[in-house]
């Protein structure tokens, strides 16, 4: 009988030390819960990378933290490149010529400016920055990345504009978001396993217009079709953007044939070509950067309709639009609108004739109408010679 009291006065112990420790894991539940807002966190994503290209502990956190430039390590050993730069870099760096008219287009860059809205610019692989001297000669502010130090010291530009950086030795990216990146005849350079170092780039941009080559070349140490690309930077985060593809090589098209300021070796004007435009750039949205505040001025196309008609751009309702507030294709006002005008730092910005002609002169040496009349001299000269 002892035993069995004895027995049972045991079991009752361990059932109240069993409540207690359910209680007071019950209060510790009930802490927690009030110290985090009243809700319990399950599985908390790390901190501090939230940001970067992915959740793992080396992604750098492009949004609150700086990069720094890492310029390219020279070598003493010359390498021979034929009609491609970079005396004294390694050999993946360099690639450059003279004056690739494959990748220029007048008509792209203002597009970008007038339709897609772009007012500040990061040139991916510029070389000596001749595109990165068209954005800022119209007002964009454009800043040039290069790995080539022999390029950079050839630079069109002011210092202050280029950052020398090399990707294979990390990644870096600009300090603030920009409406836009342009990377022509640069991705196909750089090897897979330092894409990511610049795609920290592409994910500080509003949209991405990058090209890329179907060719060999100098170091071409990736060509693939537009899927393989696609492919890889969505893999990014990035969004393909067939639409804008579409109206970037169309408008580069135009540009195809025109003549440049600049003669060739036998006086016969030198033809804008921009087939890496044409025919191999894919335009990428950035939606991280393009939906802040700070880049709502995108996508400038005119919000008032006026009448029937097709868009120099894209315009699948048939009609053409202006500036609400503003003034009609007949440089007129619509008494009949009632709605306020933009503000203004949702306009794009202005471009101009003279924009045009500095450039032309850094570039080419003289103007489009420069060159227009010294080659009519030119030939009302032979002309007359031939009389």
């Amino acid at each position: 009988m002892g035993q069995k009291s004895n027995s049972m006065l045991f079991k009752s112990l361990q059932r109240s030390r069993y409540k207690i420790f359910v209680l007071a894991l019950l209060s510790c539940t009930i802490l927690v819960t009030l110290y985090h807002g009243g809700s319990i966190p399950v599985n908390p994503a790390p901190t501090g990378h939230q940001h970067g290209l992915g959740w793992d502990s080396t992604s750098p956190d492009i949004f609150s933290s700086k990069a720094k430039p890492l310029p390219s390590v020279l070598v003493d050993k010359e390498i021979e490149r034929g009609i491609y730069g970079g005396a004294g870099d390694k050999a993946h760096l360099g690639g450059f010529t003279e004056l690739d008219l494959g990748g220029i287009s007048p008509s792209v860059w203002s597009t970008m400016i007038r339709y897609v809205g772009v007012k500040s610019l990061v040139d991916l692989g510029c070389g000596k920055g001749v595109s990165t001297s068209w954005f800022l000669a119209h007002g964009v502010d454009a800043t040039c990345a290069e790995g080539s130090h022999d390029a950079v010291t050839q630079s069109l530009l002011p210092p202050s504009k280029i950052v020398e950086h090399d990707f294979t030795r990390g990644p870096w990216w600009p300090d603030k978001t920009v409406d836009a990146v342009w990377c022509v005849e640069f991705s196909e350079h750089v090897q897979r396993q330092y894409i990511q170092n610049y795609a920290t780039v592409f994910k500080k941009a509003a949209v991405v217009f990058v090209s890329h080559s179907n060719w060999g070349g100098w170091h071409h140490a990736e060509v693939h079709d537009d899927r393989w690309w696609i492919l890889k930077y969505e893999s990014f985060g990035l969004r393909y953007s067939q639409a804008l593809t579409d109206l970037v090589r169309r408008k580069a098209k135009e540009d195809s044939g025109h003549q440049t300021p600049m003669d060739d070796k036998d006086g016969k004007p030198k033809k804008y070509t921009a087939e890496h435009v044409a025919y191999r750039m894919l335009v990428f949205l950035n939606p991280e950067v393009a939906g802040r505040a700070e880049h709502q001025h995108l996508f400038a196309e005119p919000g008032c309709y006026e009448k029937k008609g097709e868009m120099e751009w894209y315009s699948e309702r048939g009609g053409l639009n202006y500036d609400c507030g503003g003034l009609t294709s007949q440089g007129k006002t619509n008494p009949k609108e009632k709605v306020e005008a933009l503000p203004q730092a949702y306009m794009p910005l202005k471009l101009t004739r003279e924009m045009d002609e500095e450039w032309e002169l850094l570039i080419f040496g003289r103007t489009s109408d420069q060159a227009a009349q010294s080659r009519s001299q030119s030939a009302g000269g032979q002309s007359d010679d031939g009389v």
